[in-house]
């Protein structure tokens, strides 16, 4: 059964339904800080706002990822300082075994015989206390032997040509300056001299030179750097096996690519370098550092490693630079796209405040108005003594 309702009394509860209403969505808004909550609101900003804060979600996520990429960086260059510290420590440890005097095996000829490079040493027969063809002077380093064969009007230079054109002998032959034939050995080896003589001349009365064996004793404080200068060596390559991070090291010719934006149509690849004592040149240490060239030769190798690590170490700044600069413009990006986002659902707060304070007096408006109706058809029924 319906109920009968007087125009006035309906057109009341309406009204009063309709600032009640407007009270929730302005309470929402307030609530909320958004004057669109949903699509109902306002499909257009609705839409727009969102795929401007998913973009700009993407774009945190990049930032995550660049963070963890620049990481993989400031590992490398932990490891470049740490391996250009052990380089110069290094080529300390070079210089220091340069320093003290190698023991190389040097056999001088006795003074009383002063040659010149064109002195005649072999003639027929060995007379005049010269070798006789056929005579032979041999000189060895232990493995390879030297063998001079006389021959009619050969002269000094005749016989270091011999020694010094001998393949993988580690001896030297010269005319010093005292006119003296002097061997000096180009490595930890030992001199032996000896040889047939059939003629009027012997080693000695030819050469200055007496035959035997002069032994090589190792220098215990080359030996001592040499052990020192290999342990940093093998640090070395410990230190850069440890210098990654989360699987990549750009110490060991690794690389990564990198996104610089959500759409992956910019990015940037890190590619590393390797600078294992091997691909740097830095290589063991050859004779215990006996012999000043093995010595020179490290040192050389080391200064050529610290210009390789320095090179990587600038490639690293670059790629840390833009990474850095790229992470501002993210930022920066992420702050644009949110603050769009947000102005197109925003509310103004004062405004809603205010426009609240209006609805709820126009609702105790409606509400007495409505009171009052009601009070209108009691007395109606007064009439009739229903009241």
């Amino acid at each position: 059964m319906s109920i009968a309702v007087s125009g006035s009394t309906r057109a009341g509860l309406l009204a009063l339904q309709m600032v009640s209403s407007q009270i929730d969505q302005v309470q929402t808004r307030l609530a909320t800080g958004k004057r669109v909550n949903s699509a109902y609101d306002d499909p257009a900003a609705f839409f727009t706002s969102q795929a401007l804060s998913s973009r700009a979600a993407s774009i945190n996520q990049l930032g995550d990822n660049v963070s963890a990429v620049k990481k993989s960086i400031d590992a490398a260059n932990n490891g470049v300082q740490a391996i250009t510290s052990l380089l110069n420590q290094a080529q300390t440890i070079a210089t220091a075994a340069l320093q003290s005097a190698n023991t190389l095996v040097k056999v001088t000829g006795n003074f009383g015989n002063t040659l010149t490079t064109s002195s005649v040493i072999a003639s027929s027969g060995g007379a005049g206390n010269k070798f006789k063809a056929g005579d032979t002077v041999t000189v060895s380093d232990g493995t390879t032997t030297a063998t001079y064969t006389a021959a009619n009007n050969d002269t000094v230079q005749t016989f270091l040509n011999a020694v010094n054109g001998t393949a993988n002998l580690k001896i030297t032959a010269s005319l010093n300056s005292s006119g003296q034939i002097a061997f000096a050995a180009t490595g930890p080896v030992s001199i032996t001299l000896g040889g047939t003589q059939t003629g009027a001349g012997t080693l000695n009365s030819v050469t200055g030179l007496t035959a035997g064996t002069t032994a090589f004793v190792a220098n215990a404080t080359r030996t001592s750097y040499a052990a020192q200068y290999d342990a940093l060596r093998t640090q070395i390559d410990t230190v850069i096996n440890d210098a990654g991070y989360n699987g990549v090291n750009l110490l060991t010719n690794n690389s990564k690519t990198l996104s610089l934006n959500e759409s992956g149509s910019s990015t940037i690849t890190l590619t590393g370098a390797n600078l294992s004592t091997s691909a740097l040149g830095v290589v063991a240490s050859t004779n215990s550092f006996q012999s000043d060239s093995d010595i020179t030769t490290a040192s050389t190798n080391i200064a050529n490693a610290l210009i390789a690590v320095q090179n990587q170490t600038a490639t690293l700044g670059n790629s840390q630079a833009i990474l850095d600069a790229r992470m501002q413009f993210n930022k920066a990006m992420v702050d644009t796209l949110q603050a769009g986002a947000d102005d197109l659902v925003k509310s103004d707060t004062s405004a809603d405040g205010a426009l609240l304070l209006a609805l709820q007096t126009r609702q105790q408006l409606t509400a007495t108005s409505l009171s009052m109706t009601g009070t209108s058809d009691k007395m109606a029924l007064r009439l009739f003594g229903l009241g």
